[in-house]
């Protein structure tokens, strides 16, 4: 009974695909328990497209792992041997056409008794197309290239207050990023293995433009007005007007350091991929010195 019942269960995943529609081809792989999913669709494109006119790939597959040595022989259906290359791991590639079930569910009568139900489901299980695949592990680096390559970085504005139109000297001044410093990430993936890369904004250091640099952490925030003495998350006193800098100010630069790590579905590994640095282009910061004249009071 092990068979059948595990078949069933396939049928069941790869009915509960449904293949995503798309201007393109598209692939992707969901890696849980024993095996992965994979959908595809494509759609058509140019005059068709312009119809709206879509077309979705019929054809739904499943890679489950084998529980094989990674030196084991297997074979194709044709008898063909399967070299493994490399460190790997087997997988059996389940596709089923979802054509093929239809007119297997609908050559069924809707009162068929228990042994012809039981008959369309044993169709529809031998439907399943089965070969076994070869998962290279050392395909896992290159998608973490390719994922890493896919990050999309936001554009992040460097601000200062007060800023109308000049801070002052020995006065905090508010330093922030202007954008969507949020986390963001990016996959790549071959059948029965995907890596997923992700940044976060970890900290962000500032050249104030008079030999210092202030580490903050994460993009701060400007300061609230309503709230007295507020000088943001992140701020820079500086000792001296900026007369006699470039342009009457000091060149401000905001490097953002985003943490990249990776994790793998189908295959081990994950862990830390370092800092990505962010550099902003130098904006200007005027700095004025606030005088006071004393002048002896009226008698």
């Amino acid at each position: 009974m092990r068979g059948p019942v595990t078949a069933t269960v396939t049928l069941v995943l790869l009915l509960s695909a449904a293949p995503p529609a798309d201007a393109r081809v598209q692939a992707h792989t969901t890696c849980e328990g024993d095996g992965c999913d994979a959908k595809a669709a494509s759609s058509i494109s140019g005059e068709h497209r312009a119809r709206g006119r879509r077309k979705s790939n019929p054809i739904s597959c499943r890679y489950a792992r084998l529980p094989m040595p990674p030196d084991a022989t297997l074979y194709r259906p044709d008898g063909t041997t399967i070299v493994p290359d490399g460190d790997g791991q087997w997988f059996e590639r389940q596709c089923v056409d979802t054509r093929e079930l239809a007119k297997i569910s609908d050559s069924a009568s809707p009162n068929a008794d228990e042994a012809s139900k039981i008959r369309a489901i044993m169709q529809q299980i031998h439907a399943v197309q089965r070969q076994p695949v070869f998962i290279r592990t050392r395909d896992v680096p290159d998608l973490i290239e390719e994922a890493k390559s896919r990050l999309q970085f936001p554009v992040l504005t460097p601000k200062f207050s007060p800023a109308s139109p000049w801070t002052f000297v020995n006065y905090p001044t508010a330093l922030w990023l202007e954008g969507d410093a949020t986390a963001r990430s990016a996959t790549a993936e071959v059948p029965g293995v995907r890596v997923v890369v992700s940044a976060t904004l970890e900290e962000v250091r500032w050249e104030t433009g008079d030999g210092a640099v202030e580490v903050c952490a994460g993009p701060g925030r400007a300061p609230d007005p309503t709230v007295r003495g507020d000088h943001g998350d992140c701020s820079h006193v500086w000792s001296w007007p900026s007369l006699g800098q470039p342009d009457s100010a000091y060149q401000v630069v905001a490097t953002a350091l985003w943490r990249v790590t990776w994790t793998a579905e189908g295959a081990p590994g994950g862990g830390d991929l370092g800092l990505i640095p962010q550099r902003s282009a130098p904006i200007p910061v005027p700095v004025a010195e606030v005088q006071t004249l004393n002048i002896a009071p009226r008698a």
